[in-house]
């Protein structure tokens, strides 16, 4: 989606959110009335098994509905006043205003490959939660193949609020990345990946202690690791400073990650799975593969040959990269659009100390390429076949629409969506900040917040009120302040759009529709870019080995994946 269309779309649903007041689908009796703060209930007079015309989107039952849920557990996460997983603030609203009862499934870490596994026995199990929240589309279709869960555009046509209603029409590429045989099988997260690109992160104290700039070149990137690797920049008098953060998992799209290195060569990454397009020739082709890819990776092992890279950074995972953030012992890495959510919101708690994105220094007579994925990917709600009320669920996002997104009450927001606690819903609206960066650049320039409600509106504040101090300590406001501020290079979305608008992006051609081949084939491949490139970085194998580790790529499955794109994504 490009960037006018963007503001089109977020000016269409801020208009929605301020106008519609989410009332009752065509003859409903439902008496609910939306309010700044929520709704209010109201009998609906019917049995749960009402039909839509004698049952409104916001009606709740007479008698308790249960509904089970699956958990994607995180340390991120935050509680309030002892609340749990089971009982919280959206457990209670939603009991309050629909009389439905949420119970846990289960609950597994999604940072880890707790998650994954619980699904991996739930699929061979059969035994579905009535919603389950899941990115990886061979589960998607090995479930609804199996049966395991239903579809469910039939109840949401019914049930869903004018307001709900209107994501379908604006991030409609998503809601396809939904269907399967052209029935709506998951309600989708709301993607437009323009900002999946990587950004190189630099502390501010960093800067300022050595004297340095930041840069513009590979080269200068190069130089300035040195500095902070080897120049006391904590001036602390001790050698405990690396220059530049690594993960041992490479091109994750996560901390410490190649990706924005690897994209200054021309090399479009995300994840170990990589980008699939066509080349300047037409010829489908995968990311890594391309000799800049071996041009970064022999770069990489200098630096790490130099010390500037923890010799032990094969070791490093998320949870261990937070605690060098928050020890201050790393100055540099590249990361994704949200690094002062988090890790270097740790620092900030920590020192007080600003990290800030910059845009990817570049190598001459290179043009850059960042992978993107295609909006028909991300997350799925999906609804299990022995769910008795997938209405319910519809309600769900309905209520959290109208007071996590639409509400005119800023206690709204930040009762049930500020802090995380927007996860502690079964279902939600998945619309990422970074969506909101147009209407909200356009806002901040102009110096007012006029037209801006809702979501939007709490962003706006969360930015102004950063810069001015008032809430300096609030860490919901230093991380949208990191996205959103427009001075000087600009926050993480404004260097996104700028991006997108020198043609750096390139989107995944693989989107909801997946080879078998590659199915049957992608962690086998995924593994070998992760183990093959850790090797080079270390030494483990030379440089030159990057060659071997093509071919066995496209031995393994892989060409037979680009023969089958090239027929299932054919050149427009």
């Amino acid at each position: 989606m490009k960037t006018k269309t963007l503001k089109r779309a977020l000016a269409a649903l801020t208009a929605v959110a301020m106008l519609v007041g989410l009332t009752a689908c065509a003859g409903g009796s439902d008496n609910s009335d939306s309010t700044s703060s929520g709704i209010e209930s109201t009998s609906s007079g019917t049995e749960s098994t009402a039909s839509a015309e004698e049952d409104g989107p916001l009606t709740p039952y007479e008698e308790p509905v249960k509904l089970t849920w699956a958990v994607q557990a995180s340390a991120v996460q935050q509680f309030k006043d002892g609340d749990t997983y089971d009982d919280n603030v959206w457990s209670r609203l939603i009991k309050e205003k629909l009389n439905i009862d949420l119970e846990v499934a289960f609950s597994a870490d999604i940072s880890t490959d707790a998650y994954k596994n619980k699904m991996n026995v739930m699929l061979a199990s059969g035994e579905f939660p009535d919603v389950v929240r899941y990115d990886n589309r061979t589960f998607f279709k090995q479930a609804q193949e199996a049966g395991y869960i239903q579809p469910i555009g039939d109840v949401f046509e019914q049930y869903a609020t004018d307001a709900v209603k209107a994501y379908e029409t604006e991030y409609a590429d998503a809601f396809e990345g939904a269907k399967i045989d052209n029935q709506l099988y998951a309600f989708p997260y709301m993607n437009d990946n323009f900002h999946q690109a990587a950004f190189l992160w630099i502390r501010d104290d960093w800067l300022e202690n050595t004297n340095s700039e930041p840069p513009k070149t590979v080269d200068e990137m190069v130089e300035l690791a040195r500095k902070f690797t080897f120049e006391d920049p904590d001036g602390n008098g001790q050698d405990d400073t690396y220059g530049f953060g690594l993960a041992g998992s490479v091109v994750q799209s996560n901390y410490g990650t190649l990706l924005g290195l690897a994209g200054a060569y021309g090399v479009p990454g995300y994840g170990n799975t990589g980008v699939f397009y066509r080349d300047d020739d037409g010829k489908m082709t995968f990311a890594y593969l391309q000799p800049g890819m071996k041009d970064c990776l022999a770069l990489v092992h200098q630096m790490y040959e130099e010390g500037l890279i923890d010799p032990e950074f094969v070791s490093e995972d998320v949870a261990s990269m937070e605690e060098e953030v928050t020890n201050g012992t790393l100055g540099m890495m590249y990361h994704m659009n949200w690094g002062t959510w988090h890790p270097f919101n740790y620092s900030y708690q920590q020192d007080g100390v600003i990290t800030r994105p910059y845009p990817i220094p570049t190598v001459d007579g290179i043009e850059p390429k960042m992978g993107i994925n295609s909006n028909q990917t991300g997350d799925l709600f999906m609804v299990s076949a022995e769910c008795e009320h997938p209405e319910a669920i519809i309600k769900i996002l309905n209520l959290y629409e109208q007071v996590a997104i639409s509400s005119e009450d800023p206690n709204d927001f930040q009762t049930y969506w500020a802090n995380e606690q927007y996860r502690l819903c079964p279902i939600y609206i998945g619309m990422p900040t970074e969506n909101f960066a147009p209407v909200i650049h356009e806002a901040l320039e102009a110096g007012t917040s006029d037209g801006l409600a809702g979501t939007a509106l709490e962003y706006y504040n969360y930015v102004v009120d950063f810069e001015d101090g008032s809430l300096k300590d609030d860490t919901n406001a230093y991380g949208t302040w990191g996205q959103m501020y427009i001075d000087g290079y600009g926050g993480s979305m404004k260097i996104a759009l700028d991006y997108q608008s020198k043609g750096w992006l390139v989107t995944n051609v693989m989107a909801n529709e997946m080879p078998d081949i590659w199915l049957q084939n992608s962690s086998v491949l995924g593994d070998m870019v992760d183990t093959t490139f850790v090797d080079i970085i270390t030494g483990n194998k030379p440089v030159d080995y990057f060659d071997t580790f093509v071919e066995e790529w496209l031995a393994a499955g892989g060409q037979a994946t680009l023969d089958a794109l090239d027929e299932m994504y054919p050149a427009e």
